[in-house]
């Protein structure tokens, strides 16, 4: 038996006349009609394959075998519908998205079959393309410090057009917040994992805003529902739905919705091991699978069916390939469409737009190129003073990451400096002046410890960092310029409070001025190195460790615990690569320089005397230049680093 499913006409709310400018009065930014179609999409990548019936062997080099994701996967999504891609775990939902999204990072394999905007390839688009599909991920990453009006504020001076005034940019923020009801909550915080903020449903609105501030006309969501209340799902799926309903496409992963969330979905595109089983109206496909023999049971919620039954044909394949049952799943959804001329994905490549749409529609693309003339919306200027405002509020507002190392660092200065004040010189030690000596390898020591706190946070805002640069907001250097900035400067602020104490304290003779400078560049140093790991850790987790080992290994040469003197031969290469070294002996030329016999002798005992040309101002260049190295190596993580 064969069940005919029918097509019904797309209706949108689209304005029938393109405006002559990007945004009304009203804060609306029209958007270009586009239908997008998925052809022909194969996509494969390289795995190591162990042979059957061998033991893995790591001295038995295993052959590259090709594994297809996707196969020959075809659909198309109109505007004013939601199109829904549904599929067990590892059917290849987000593999899809991804490659609608132009998300490189991920897409490493071979591709194959093409993705088309209004009928003409996504790739003819150009710079253009990330305003014209958005793509709303899965994670809400968010400075959690900054209330909602200030994160699409922020969103919208770096995506919309340079021709638009801050005004305006500020009218289309309101429009949005108005569009998906986030007007009463513009005032509070985002929140996160330190402060209290809006609820998970309303974070993913906010989500959804970012990209609907530059009125892209498709939206692409990785699993909008997933990880929120039955409550919140709901009203994010409605949202979606009202999004689409005024002539959006929208397109979205989900695992397993609610069956009055399914209800909200016009067509449904069905996967199972990168193949399609089923692509129709949404309502149509419990009859499609009930003509082939399997038929809902009442009373169940038919998202849930249709997943158990796919699931378990897919549990039911072996290591040689898909059993009988599933094959026959994507095999008689392709003998269907190739054999009935009332399949939906035949009719839906019969439609053609007629004349006046495809005169707005390339009136309005017009408008978008000549508003968008450069790859980024705003100037890298603009971007770095941006970013750095909203670094410098966070820094401000933040709790843990600048008020209260300001407290710590008071508290350990006092100690310290208190703890060192009264200590006497070991007779032992001879004329070597040991205590002063031990407080300023400990101060270098706890200073540079001190900067392992910024690991996690560094972490936590590359995510943010990636998924905004994915998007097209801003360049990596910029990023990188405003980090820097905030980041100097605040450990500058923190370096004044810890010397000003410490120095009067312990009862330093040397320089104030060099021994706040040394400690300044050291401490940026550290941080400087921790930007540069952090770039490139995968997680903060493995950050700490490789951070830890570094750290240990400059802080053990650092010629305080075994003098230069007295270091091997063989091991007097990390002495010189440590940046400890440079700090602890700038400090001991600048405390104990001044002729006399105490101060010489410690000079000799840390093998700091005979290095003439070791001034304690070129100990400070030496250390701007790790400063500018760890910096640049930052960077170049940073730029390497995908999405």
């Amino acid at each position: 038996m064969t069940t005919t499913i029918d097509i019904e006409k797309n209706t949108s709310n689209v304005s029938s006349s393109a405006s002559t400018h990007i945004i009304d009065v009203d804060g609306n930014v029209p958007f270009v009609p586009a239908s997008l179609t998925i052809s022909n999409i194969q996509y494969e990548i390289t795995i190591k394959e162990k042979p059957k019936g061998e033991k893995a062997s790591i001295f038995k080099k295993q052959p590259n075998v090709q594994r297809a994701l996707l196969s020959n996967v075809t659909a198309k999504a109109n505007p004013g519908r939601v199109l829904a891609i549904m599929g067990p775990s590892g059917s290849g939902k987000t593999t899809l998205l991804d490659l609608l999204a132009d998300r490189k990072a991920r897409n490493v394999g071979k591709i194959q079959g093409d993705v088309l905007l209004n009928d003409l390839s996504v790739k003819e688009y150009g710079s253009i393309r990330k305003r014209l599909v958005g793509y709303v991920t899965q994670e809400d990453d968010f400075i959690e410090t900054l209330t909602v009006l200030e994160t699409l504020t922020f969103a919208a001076k770096m995506r919309l057009p340079r021709s638009m005034s801050n005004k305006d940019k500020l009218a289309r923020v309101e429009s949005v917040m108005q569009e998906l009801n986030l007007t009463h909550i513009k005032d509070t915080k985002v929140g996160g994992t330190v402060i209290r903020g809006i609820s998970g449903g309303e974070k993913r609105r906010v989500t959804i805003g970012i990209e609907l501030l530059s009125s892209p006309s498709v939206l692409l969501l990785d699993e909008p529902t997933s990880g929120l209340s039955a409550t919140d799902a709901l009203n994010v799926a409605n949202a979606i739905k009202g999004l689409a309903r005024k002539g959006r496409t929208v397109i979205l992963t989900v695992h397993q919705p609610r069956s009055d969330i399914y209800e909200l979905f016009d067509d449904l595109l069905l996967l199972s091991k990168g193949k399609v089983v089923y692509f129709g109206k949404a309502h149509s496909a419990a009859g499609y699978f009930e003509s082939l023999g399997h038929e809902c049971p009442v009373g169940w919620n038919v998202a849930d069916y249709f997943l158990d039954l796919i699931t378990l044909h897919q549990d039911d394949s072996d290591n040689e390939g898909p059993s009988d049952s599933q094959v026959d799943f994507a095999k008689n959804y392709a003998d269907y469409v190739a054999t009935n001329p009332d399949a939906y994905l035949v009719q839906l490549s019969k439609q053609h737009e007629n004349s006046s749409e495809k005169v707005e529609r390339d009136a309005l693309l017009s408008q978008f190129k000549n508003a968008y003339t450069t790859e980024y919306a705003a100037t890298t200027l603009t971007q770095t003073l941006l970013l750095t405002q909203r670094s410098l509020t966070n820094l401000l507002r933040h709790p843990t990451i600048f008020q209260s190392a300001v407290v710590i660092h008071i508290i350990f200065a006092l100690v310290v400096g208190s703890l060192f004040s009264g200590l006497k010189d070991r007779p032992e030690m001879g004329e070597t002046s040991f205590n002063k000596s031990i407080a300023l390898f400990f101060i270098t020591s706890f200073l540079a410890t001190m900067t392992f706190a910024a690991m996690p946070q560094f972490i936590i805002e590359r995510s943010l960092f990636l998924r905004e640069r994915a998007a097209g907001m801003y360049r990596t250097s910029s990023y990188f310029m405003a980090k820097t900035i905030v980041e100097t400067l605040s450990y500058t602020i923190l370096s004044v409070v810890f010397v000003v104490i410490t120095y009067y304290l312990i009862g330093l003779h040397g320089s104030l001025i060099y021994y706040f400078v040394t400690v300044a560049v050291f401490v940026n140093v550290a941080l400087s190195l921790i930007a540069a790991i952090g770039a490139g850790a995968e997680n903060s987790e493995i950050g700490m460790n490789i951070l830890s080992l570094v750290n240990t290994m400059a802080m053990l040469f650092s010629g305080f615990i075994v003098s230069r003197t007295d270091i091997p031969r063989g091991w007097i290469w990390a002495f010189w690569a440590s940046y400890y070294q440079w700090t602890f002996q700038g400090m001991l030329v600048n405390e104990f320089s001044d002729g006399s016999t105490r101060g010489t002798a410690t000079l000799v005992y840390f093998g700091v005397y005979d290095l003439e040309w070791l001034t304690k101002w070129r100990v400070v260049l030496i250390l701007l230049g790790y400063y500018i190295l760890f910096r640049i190596l930052g960077l170049l993580l940073l730029l390497g680093k995908k999405a």
